[in-house]
């Protein structure tokens, strides 16, 4: 397959809307024109980074800019292809998918301008909740790339101060863990298992789930070291 059999399919789908179109001007894979506007479309067989730097340079000079790729034989609407589709919108670029065998181009997406403050504002929650995350954590024990691993994150971290206190009174309740800071619900939630409710609103550390918070030895006894203090 070459990216010359792309043409033919971009060519009909704009030339259908009384776009006149050329094609290779001034490297610039396709041009489409009517009035004053003007189209750049990229062809390419597979959507990479080179595509998309190929598709803002040419940004500069035209109105609107498509890149055209191969219609999958399966669309998955997924994450990925979720994700894909924010990231175009960003660089405000429009999307073709090309049926080779039909000679038939689809729009995926329009090329179009990007509020950003606006996009924000939909999403404030999400931001206030990150925030709230790297707030509630007091230590950086995650590394930076990691997966398919066991993050600290702030509710763990807290859960492990936890334990740290009933491993130094050995019986706790909520009013003890509002005094060191942290949410009374802990022992209440349960989250990981790690608690047992003994009698009303009194709490002890579950032996059965000892090797569960034993792999965090290290931060539990960091802990221990900062309420004894």
């Amino acid at each position: 397959m070459k990216e010359t059999s792309l043409y033919y399919g971009a060519k009909k789908y704009f030339e259908e809307q009384g776009f006149t179109v050329r094609a290779e001007v001034k490297d610039i894979d396709v041009c489409a024109i009517k009035d004053d506007l003007l189209i750049g479309v990229e062809l390419k067989l597979n959507l990479t980074v080179d595509l998309l730097v190929q598709g803002a340079l040419r940004q500069k000079i035209c109105d609107l800019v498509y890149i055209a790729v191969p219609k999958p034989k399966r669309v998955k609407k997924n994450r990925r292809f979720t994700n894909m589709l924010h990231l175009l919108r960003r660089l405000e670029l429009g999307l073709l998918y090309i049926d080779i065998e039909k000679n038939e181009a689809y729009e995926v997406l329009e090329p179009a301008f990007f509020n950003l403050d606006k996009a924000r504002k939909a999403l404030v929650g999400k931001r206030q909740a990150l925030l709230r995350e790297i707030k509630g954590r007091s230590l950086s024990l995650n590394e930076g790339g990691s997966s398919k691993v066991k993050l600290m994150t702030s509710y763990r971290e807290d859960a492990l101060k936890a334990v740290a206190l009933l491993n130094i009174q050995c019986v706790g309740a909520p009013k003890d863990l509002k005094k060191i800071g942290l949410k009374t619900s802990i022992f209440r939630d349960n989250y990981y298992g790690w608690f047992k409710n003994i009698s009303r609103g009194t709490y002890i550390l579950d032996d059965t789930k000892h090797e569960e918070y034993e792999v965090y030895k290290e931060y539990i006894n960091l802990f221990q070291e900062e309420l004894n203090s």
